[in-house]
């Protein structure tokens, strides 16, 4: 999440959450609170697994269902971590004085002055990423199998 504001003087920070703490910084100064959020922890083995049996699944010729799994855990992996995120921040605020936020919002103004804005960063899209490629690459795997050889040249 990332925040900026004016208020006679201007600043900005963020607000970044990761499985083992959450970290508030603003203007040099940075507030790490301990957590323990266990859907991404998760979400973090789910998604490795998928990505194992993607790579295998690419290696193995006769069959499709590892693709198939693995695109499928990659996509649980973000269904988990989306809702229980979603889930931790429209509890309470991390940080006192902060505003409650949901997963893609901004606010024009909070508190008269400060403007945030909230999404997902590079690993939530990069399984997204990986989960479709699985899924498509099981599907193209499917129509290669399926086609019958031509016959053979006589001699």
């Amino acid at each position: 999440m990332t925040v900026s504001g004016t208020s006679g003087l201007s600043f900005s920070g963020g607000v970044s959450i990761y499985p083992y703490q959450a970290t508030a910084a603003a203007e040099g100064v940075s507030l790490h609170v301990t957590i323990d959020i266990w859907y991404g922890w998760a979400a973090l083995v789910l998604v490795v697994m998928g990505g194992l049996l993607g790579i295998v699944g690419s290696l193995v010729q006769s069959t499709r269902l590892i693709l198939v799994a693995g695109g499928l855990l990659a996509l649980l992996s973000i269904v988990i971590f989306a809702v229980g995120l979603q889930s931790e921040l429209s509890k309470s605020t991390l940080v006192s004085g902060w505003p409650v936020v949901a997963l893609f919002s901004s606010n024009g103004s909070f508190m008269g002055y400060l403007n945030y804005t909230a999404y997902l960063s590079l690993g939530f899209w990069l399984a997204l990423v990986s989960a479709i490629t699985m899924l498509v690459a099981s599907r193209r795997k499917l129509e290669a199998s399926s086609r019958t050889p031509p016959p053979p040249l006589l001699t």
